[in-house]
């Protein structure tokens, strides 16, 4: 992996890459609210991502750490497929400052995969979360009129629609680097460790082992 000379402290985050059919769907919705929420500024489609860790201003240097630390998770988990479903806003819909669309499906194999990477950086320097994981994918930040922004979602219902955009297949790890410039976040992947479809395999054939009495397989 080659690093950029130039940056000696880089700012990243490991996150899950959507497909291309699903930016596309990302994109769709984004122009059909457009017409609703004028004032917002919304993500480029193809920057969208699903957060897993982020992990700030690190030497560069410490990007080969994170593959070390990531590998032995790839090897331990069996890729997950998501729902992306149900627009939300943070921190609340009074004075909304982002605004998302959701996860469901399987959410515990998410959750798992979250707590090993978690697990994994600990010993690096990096605590673990306080507050609970909440997967989503950040379709527009409000800067300007969170109140009227706010005012609108409620009056619109927008929040109460079923927006269901397809789902997400997460089947590896990215470490991205982000680089912040007054046209917004550049987003550049340092690399990717991939999820073990050995895994999934082996916990459905151990399903269909035969039981032997007393219930030892």
């Amino acid at each position: 992996m080659k690093l950029h000379p130039n940056h000696k402290n880089l700012r990243v985050f490991l996150a899950a890459e959507l497909s291309s059919d699903l930016c596309q769907k990302v994109a769709e919705l984004q122009r059909q609210l457009r017409g609703t929420l004028p004032e917002v500024n919304w993500v480029r489609p193809e920057s969208i991502h699903l957060t897993l860790k982020f992990l700030g201003y690190v030497d560069a240097a410490m990007a080969e750490q994170f593959l070390s630390a990531m590998e032995p998770v790839g090897r331990s988990q069996a890729p997950l497929t998501l729902e992306i479903q149900g627009l939300g806003v943070f921190p609340h819909i009074r004075r909304p400052r982002i605004l998302w669309i959701g996860c469901a499906g399987n959410i515990p194999s998410l959750l798992k995969l979250v707590s090993r990477i978690e697990g994994a950086l600990e010993p690096l320097g990096f605590p673990l979360e306080e507050k609970p994981y909440h997967p989503h994918l950040t379709l527009a930040r409000i800067k300007h009129g969170n109140s009227k922004v706010g005012s609108v979602l409620t009056h619109s219902g927008l929040l109460e629609q079923p927006q269901t955009l397809g789902t997400l297949r997460i089947d590896r790890i990215t470490l991205f680097r982000s680089d912040v410039s007054s046209f917004g976040a550049e987003y550049t992947s340092l690399w990717t460790v991939p999820l073990n479809e050995a895994v999934s395999r082996s916990s459905t054939e151990d399903r269909h082992l035969p039981v032997r009495e007393g219930g030892v397989r």
